[in-house]
């Protein structure tokens, strides 16, 4: 079995329409549609199993790209290595920042934070009509 990640298809789109558009291109093992655990609606993103690597191939070529709805579909390998690779995490350097800056005077706690980029402030009219 080969795993395909389809990716930008409408939220509209069902199981039958995926099947009915990959099945021209070889066997279809299964379509696992992700949904959102709360409103059940599709969080964009797929996967589709081909029987072999071949049919993988003639979808892939046929159907990355396609647009559907107005809405462009990617289809690429998935990676199934994904699951061995560990997720890495980058460190928070604002919550330790915090931190010194609460143990230093309290002139020290005014002064913005020197390697973080200044925020971008809403200009008065935004506002007023919200």
């Amino acid at each position: 079995m080969i795993k395909l990640f389809v990716v930008g298809y409408p939220l509209d789109i069902q199981e039958a329409d995926l099947t009915e558009i990959f099945s021209i291109h070889g066997a279809i093992h299964s379509i696992e549609l992700l949904r959102d655990k709360v409103t059940q609606r599709h969080k964009g993103f797929g996967f589709v199993e081909m029987e072999d690597q071949a049919d993988a191939d003639r979808a892939i070529a046929a159907v990355n790209g396609m647009v559907l709805k107005g809405r462009k579909i990617r289809v690429k390998l998935a990676d199934e290595d994904r699951a061995e690779r560990p997720r890495v995490f980058k460190t928070n350097n604002f919550h330790s920042q915090e931190l010194q800056g609460n143990a230093s005077s309290a002139a020290s706690n005014t002064e913005p934070f020197k390697n973080k980029r200044p925020r971008k402030l809403m200009s008065n009219t935004f506002r007023a009509e919200n």
